[in-house]
This record gives C-alpha cells, structure tokens and sequence, in this order.
C-alpha cells in the first residue's frame, strides 16, 4: 500500500532529494502547524471458509485527518520573482504583508523583473546555484525546466499540506504537471472570448443575445459591422488578438475542429493534418473577408495607433474582436458607457469537440520551487499561499476582475455582483479550456508556427505549404529534445 508522505517524515529527512534544509531548534518560539496524516484501522470481520465461520482482520485507510504538532522555526529571509508590476504591485504588497503575519520567522522580498528578462533570470540562477526561492514560471516552461531536474517536484508537499488538486481546473493543474509529477500550482488562469459592442451589433441590425457560433457566421457579422470611409476601414467588425492570426488563433480553431497539435505523448506534431490546414484556411478567409487585404487592416491600426484591440474597443471603433478576459478589468476602469458583452469563441462549422472557446497556452502562470532554493520547506508555504489559500490566491485574481484556477473562487458572488453582465459567460468559458501536451520544445516551437503563419497571412505561402515546412521543422526540435532527455 502506498504511503502518505506527512508534514513530519518531511522535517524528519529535510525536504526532497536534499534541497531544504531542516527547520533547526534554534528558536525559542514554537509554533503549531495544522497537517494531515493518513489514518489506518484495523477491523474484523466474520467470513465463512469452507463451511466454518472464522474472523479475519484487515487493515483499511480511512480519509485523511488533521494532526496539529508543533515546529520551532528558524529565521529565513526568501525570495521571489516576479512580473506583477503596475497596478499588481500593491497588490503583492498585501499579500506578502498577510504572509508574513501567518509565518513571522519568513521574511519575504518581492524581486520584480521586466517579463523579457524573467526567463534569463531564472536560467542564471539556478545554473548559478543561487536562485530566488520561489519563482514565477509560464506553464508553457514546465517542461524544459522540468526535463533538466531544475525544479522541486511538489506532489509529497501537496500530500502532506492537503492541498487537493481537485480544487483546480483539470487543464490548469494538467499544465503544472511533467510526466505525471507536480513541479508548480497555477496561479494566474487566462481565457479568451469573444467580446463585442451591443450598441453596435443593435445598429448593424443583429442580436446581441446570439453571438456568432461558428467562424463563418463570425465573419458575416463581421462584414455587417464594419464600415468604410472611402477606401478606409472606419470602423472594423472584427480584429484578432494579436492583430494578424497567431499561434493562438491558430490552436484555438483547430482545437475546436476536433483536431491534434500534438500526438498524445508529445512527441509527434501533427498540426499538418488536414484538419490542421481547414483551420488556417479559416483564418486567413476571415483575414480577407473581414479585412479586405492585409494593406487595408494595416492602414486601419496606423490611423488606430496601434492593432492593440483594448484602446479602440473601448474607442468603439472596433465592433468586436478576440481577447482576454483580463481586459474586462481594463475596460471597467476606464469608466466608459460601453455596453458589451463576452461569449465564447467559435468553432468551426461541424466542429465537434467541446472546447469551443480557450486554449490552454500563454497567459498561465504559476509558482515553482528552483533547484537550490534556500529553504524549500518555507519556500513550499509561500507557493502554498499565493496558489491555494482563498484569502490570497483568489482574492489576488478577485482584484483583477480576472478567473482563479481555483474553481469555488469564481463562484463568489463578487463577480457576479462585479460583472453581472459578462461573468456567468466568463464561467461557461472555463469548462471548454483545452489541454494540448506540452513538450520540452515548446518554447522553440511557438517561434517556427509563428513564421509559417506570418508567411500564410501575407501570402507568401499557402497554408498547407506553411503548415509542412512548419511540422517538419517541429518534428526536428521535437526529436532533438527528446533525445537529450532520454
């Protein structure tokens, strides 16, 4: 029978494969910390064997209980990285400040670094030997960290604080995972929907309780949206996250297509399929359809400033468009009297899978332990705190308008009291988030997609010639990486 490794047998062998160090007996302060233990009974029961009855033991486990048992900390100042800057700042203050209160032996020192510089941060560190302690990773880097034995897998810990997975979305904490071992918890959950003007929509003559279901009744919206001044586009009726179709346009509707980006182990890509081509030729339809040319949407984002599609919806000069759900936080800041509305991406037409609407990718974060932290044990409690405690990891998200990946979080009704009109939408959303398999080339692969899509879009090339050259440099990456982990 597998055990349950507890708080105790933790402090009794000083962390994981020797990266923490024992709390010592060097404070005169005890503290009691609330753990669970595995419970195991013994019962007896009466069988009959060969005619006779006779009583039989067996040993059963019962549910996880709580024991309370007391530690004499030792003083510890940590470290941790992050991009929250802006307006998260003062956020991560107070959530750092109410750490502090709860573990007053653990100092806590917020180190904030530019997003292009985190990546190399973390690299530096851990290669050096003196990483932060608790480190904010892209869901997306799990595996190459992962792959090279650079983080502290995490899954005795959760055991013994009783941190339950289940308490997560299952994509969101599939992401935090490297074969089937726990290396982060999710912190930051991004979806995306489609966002739209409903004076706009009630002007062009559609309703905007239907929002397009599918791709070809986006881009005839679309078209009824957008109007000309002359040959420039006065107002579009639709703009893609990124502007030009991404990586992220393209996962999404080949996802919901019912397609593959990679096979089941991460070691194939086969985003080549011929569902795979469907899916960019979607894309680029919508391109032309909506868009008129690639020049004629140039020409739109240089007189907008820029094809950043939060400053022109709130504008209304853009109708509609693909974004985050973070910026339902952006636009009810700027005080504006827009009405919109968010609803689900759409599939393409006979598309049949159910993850209609998100893609589980860039955008999600989570917390992560390096190889060579100072004190993994207190290094765990801080992770613990700003992923899993309701008062800090969700309220965290709670102040951003945005969803937690813990699931109760987004029940509270301080969302719903927020954002009356696009949260139950919001939800709905969460239950079509995708799993792709990650792969220790990722990273490497995002950048090679990005080209084939880059050249499609200008029509350099056509999407299934795009889609092979991409594939076959991917299966290149993918076969590299492997076989330096194996």
């Amino acid at each position: 029978m597998a055990s349950r490794v507890t708080r105790r047998e933790l402090l009794r062998t000083g962390g994981l494969v020797g990266l923490g160090a024992v709390l010592a007996a060097c404070q005169p302060e005890v503290v009691v910390e609330t753990v669970v233990k595995e419970v195991e009974k013994v019962v007896k029961e009466t069988v009959i064997i060969e005619g006779e009855s006779k009583v039989v033991e067996k040993v059963i486990t019962v549910m996880p209980e709580t024991e309370e048992i007391e530690i004499t900390p030792q003083d510890v100042t940590l470290t941790v990285l992050t991009i929250w800057g802006g307006t998260r700042v003062p956020l991560m203050d107070d959530m750092i400040a109410r750490f502090q209160e709860k573990y007053p032996w653990i100092t806590v020192e917020h180190v904030l670094v530019p997003g292009g510089e985190r990546l190399q941060k973390i690299q530096t560190g851990i290669a050096g030997g003196t990483p932060d302690d608790v480190v904010m990773v892209g869901q997306g880097e799990i595996p190459m960290f992962a792959s090279r034995r650079a983080l502290v897998p995490l899954d005795d810990y959760m055991q013994a604080y009783g941190v339950d997975p289940g308490a997560y979305y299952e994509t969101s904490f599939l992401l935090s995972q490297w074969q089937d071992v726990t290396y982060q918890l999710p912190n930051v959950l991004s979806t995306y929907h489609y966002f739209y003007n409903v004076d706009h929509f009630e002007a062009a003559g559609l309703d905007p309780d239907t929002p397009p279901d599918t791709w070809d009744d986006l881009i005839a919206m679309s078209k009824e949206l957008t109007t000309w001044d002359g040959e420039f586009i006065d107002q579009l009726g639709y703009q893609f996250y990124h502007g030009m179709p991404n990586r992220a346009d393209f996962i999404q509707v080949l996802v919901s297509a019912g397609g593959e980006f990679y096979s089941e182990d991460a070691r194939q890509a086969v985003f080549n399929s011929e569902i795979g081509v469907q899916s960019l030729e979607t894309l680029l339809t919508a391109m032309t359809e909506i868009f008129g040319s690639a020049d004629d949407y140039q020409a739109w984002g240089a007189v907008q400033g820029s094809l950043d599609i939060t400053n022109p919806f709130i504008a209304g000069t853009l109708a509609a468009g693909h974004r985050g759900v973070w910026d339902i936080f952006y636009i009810e800041s700027a005080e504006t009297d827009l009405r919109y509305r968010v609803a689900l991406l759409p599939r393409p037409a006979g598309g049949t899978s159910k993850f209609v609407g998100d893609v589980a990718g860039g955008g999600n974060w989570g917390y992560s332990i390096p190889a060579g932290a100072k004190s993994v044990e207190d290094s765990w409690r801080l992770v613990e705190w700003l992923c899993y405690d309701p008062s800090a990891a969700g309220w965290f998200m709670q102040q951003q308008g945005r969803p937690s990946p813990l699931k109760a979080v987004n029940e509270d009704q301080f969302y719903y009291q927020e954002f009356p009109d696009t949260w139950p939408d919001v939800v709905k959303a969460l239950d079509t988030y995708a799993y792709i398999p990650l792969s220790p080339a990722s990273a490497e692969i995002s950048n090679v997609l990005t080209q084939a899509l880059e050249e499609a879009t200008l029509g350099v090339t056509g999407a299934k010639d795009a889609l092979d050259w991409a594939a076959a440099e991917s299966q290149a990456l993918l076969d590299e990486a492997w076989g330096d982990i194996w």
